[in-house]
């Protein structure tokens, strides 16, 4: 019998996420406002729910039983948001049945690292004051196995780097960058679900340009207006972030290795 699973926030991520798990037969609950075009399947409920904080416990009630739970909520960019969603985390492992609720998995990001001049992995020390490691340590406590999930940055469709860096100024020319496609990102979240039970990885594309190749790459790539790139100055910092540790155990090659060859 294939598991539930309950998928907070239908959206860049939660959405194709959510349309790949149904397509593997699982049954799927997702976060959302309104039916996304990537979650359009019989096997998947759209729940018009919303997190909040503060909210009663039977609010939880249609999305908490399922036996996997994946939290695909980024924080937001608003006053007060960074308590607003540890509160809201911590309420959500408050309010998991433990005797149903097999895994928690929660996508976090590769920005727990300190900017270190050096390849870090899963092993590495991380900025415990940082959001996502406070989010990470939440989710952690829980009674349920977790799994963790450090997602670089995440590149595809409408996330590009052209956009972000043409007809500027961009500092860190020099500077590794740790870019992910979102193909790799939902394929291995998806693999993750079913065969890892908890644990730690990164999740990042195996090759590492720097941000002045890959900025002018996408933006010759798309005719757009050039940025000014200063390669004379040394990257100070400018992590690299190994992420061959959930690859090895899945037996997963990337889809989109190399961020300069990213598609269109």
């Amino acid at each position: 019998m294939k598991k539930t699973i309950s998928i907070y926030g239908g959206g860049w991520v939660g959405a194709p996420l959510a349309f790949k798990l149904a397509l593997a037969d699982f049954e799927v609950r997702v976060s959302a406002s309104s039916v996304h075009a990537q979650a359009a399947h019989p096997k998947i409920k759209v729940l018009d729910f919303r997190a909040e904080p503060d909210m009663p416990a039977e609010n939880w009630t249609s999305m908490i039983d399922s036996e996997v739970q994946i939290w695909a909520i980024p924080p937001r960019r608003k006053k007060n948001s960074e308590e607003t969603y540890l509160s809201i985390l911590q309420a959500w492992v408050d309010n998991l049945p433990t005797s149903g609720v097999k895994k928690l998995i929660f996508l976090s990001s590769t920005s727990v690292y300190s900017n270190v001049s050096d390849t870090v992995d899963e092993n590495s020390a991380i900025n415990e004051d940082s959001l996502m490691a406070q989010a990470e340590a939440i989710v952690s406590s829980s009674k349920v196995p977790s799994l963790i999930l450090r997602l670089a940055g995440l590149m595809g469709g409408d996330r590009f780097v052209g956009k972000y860096f043409s007809g500027k100024r961009n500092d860190g020319a020099n500077c590794p960058i740790n870019y992910v496609h979102k193909d790799d990102v939902v394929a291995l979240v998806a693999l993750a679900a079913e065969k890892i039970e908890s644990g730690i990885y990164n999740i990042v594309a195996p090759i590492h340009p720097t941000k002045g190749e890959v900025g002018e790459n996408d933006i010759e790539r798309r005719g757009l207006p050039a940025g000014y790139w200063d390669y004379s100055v040394t990257c100070l910092g400018g992590k690299v972030v190994n992420g061959d540790k959930i690859c090895d155990e899945l037996n997963y090659e990337f889809r989109w290795p190399d961020p300069l060859e990213f598609p269109i």
